[in-house]
């Protein structure tokens, strides 16, 4: 394997054989089993596409975009014609007794409110809009969260690689001791301390363990499959390059966050325009046919209704919609403010990384592989005690862990990044 965080090599004592150190990430990474099937090897990109095709809470979209389908069919809906029925002149007394002077009218009447219903119709589909972009965020959430749990899931396999080396070493360390002692060339007491350090290290090993069947089962559960078994295929060494800070700006001035607000403002203006109309009168048709019962004649009736009174009775709701679209816009430009600020730590935070990366791996690392090696000479040949020695082996795996630690750093700083922006996370 070519690409190596840090590979440990050290002259073997005459002793004791040394174990090198070798972490690759460049492998594909066994989940703990918790069903009989073969495991599934799995990549992010896959992880992704299984979360958003399966979370519930994204399958709760499809519903609610049902109901906007629903509101968008009853907006088309106006008030129904009116068919009436008069009668006049019947059953009174003289000329008008009995049915002779009746007069009988069948009107159809109807509201003008093709205008209404228009506005109706054009509000539900812009508020249909805003669902669809809420769902898009929510995509870009859950993304973020499946990412990080795999990053999480290959983190946690590494450092129970380290901590299955670090166990296997001090098992090492505890016979060399014990052949030490009975040379005569230590005490007891490190007998005690060596196998102390191997105690430790069981535990690291167990709690890792346990803390990957966790990581598993969440990260499963992303889409539904907990109890699933699985392999995941990923490599922590592919260093994401740090964008520059322009081009992640222009991006997330793109976010559907920001969109979601542009909607948000164009609904507040259709429910205004919907305002206006149902403020004016609705004109009133109506037409029909009256039966002259004395002559037996036939006659056509119509006229038209229009409501009295001020135009402006909307005023207060159309005010408050514009007030409205006020908040909407300051509350954007706070977003804005806030996340390019956010964004542009993350960015520094990255490079930071990086910059930790490239220092432990390339000078700290080589540095104590060199300390380490010349501790284990002198330790072979006695200069050295076991807790000096086991001094120096903490430092190197200490920083094992800090190179492992900062590999995680930059690729969840990147996710966030990729959240912020609304770029794709599959990588």
């Amino acid at each position: 394997m070519r690409d190596l965080l840090f590979n440990v090599r050290t002259k073997k004592p005459i002793s004791y054989r040394f174990s090198a150190i070798v972490l690759g990430m460049c492998l594909v990474f066994p989940a703990v089993a918790v069903s009989n099937e073969a495991p599934q090897t799995l990549t992010l990109a896959d992880a992704v596409t299984l979360t958003l095709q399966q979370h519930p809470e994204l399958q709760i979209f499809n519903s609610q975009q049902r109901v906007m389908e629903g509101r968008i069919q009853q907006a088309s809906v106006g008030e129904r014609p009116e068919i009436g029925l008069m009668i006049e002149d019947a059953l009174g007394t003289g000329e008008h007794s009995a049915l002779k002077s009746m007069q009988s009218t069948l009107s159809f009447s109807w509201l003008l409110q093709q205008d209404l219903i228009d506005s109706r119709v054009n509000t539900a589909k812009t508020e249909a809009t805003q669902l669809e972009i809420e769902k898009q965020i929510k995509a870009l959430d859950l993304s973020s969260q499946v990412a990080k749990h795999f990053i999480d899931l290959l983190v946690k396999q590494e450092r129970l690689k380290l901590n299955l080396i670090a166990e296997k070493q001090a098992k090492e360390v505890v016979k060399t001791v014990a052949k030490r002692v009975q040379a005569g060339k230590s005490s007891a007491v490190e007998t005690q301390l060596a196998k102390a350090e191997l105690i430790r290290r069981g535990l690291a090993v167990e709690d890792i363990e346990h803390e990957l069947k966790a990581s598993q089962y969440q990260l499963a559960s992303q889409w539904g499959k907990p109890k699933a078994s699985y392999r995941f295929n990923g490599n922590l060494l592919d260093m994401p390059a740090v964008p520059s800070v322009d081009s992640q700006l222009n991006l997330l001035k793109k976010h559907p966050r920001f969109q979601q607000f542009a909607t948000a403002q164009r609904i507040a203006q259709s429910q205004m325009e919907l305002a206006r109309i149902e403020a004016k009168p609705q004109w009133q048709v109506t037409a029909g046919v009256r039966r002259y019962e004395a002559s037996d004649d036939f006659g056509l009736v119509a006229g038209i209704s229009i409501p009295w009174g001020s135009s402006d009775r909307n005023a207060g709701t159309i005010a408050a919609l514009q007030a409205q679209q006020d908040v909407l816009a300051n509350e954007q430009n706070a977003l804005m403010q806030a996340q390019d600020a956010q964004l542009y730590v993350l960015l520094q935070e990255m490079a930071h990384s990086a910059h930790v990366i490239n220092t432990v791996r390339s000078d700290i690392v080589p540095t104590l592989e060199k300390a380490l090696s010349e501790a284990s000479n002198a330790f072979d040949k006695g200069l050295l005690s076991y807790n000096q020695y086991n001094d120096v082996y903490r430092e190197l795996l200490s920083a094992q862990y800090q190179l492992l630690d900062a590999f995680e750093s930059l690729h969840l700083q990147h996710i966030e990044i990729q959240r912020l922006t609304g770029t794709s996370i599959s990588q």
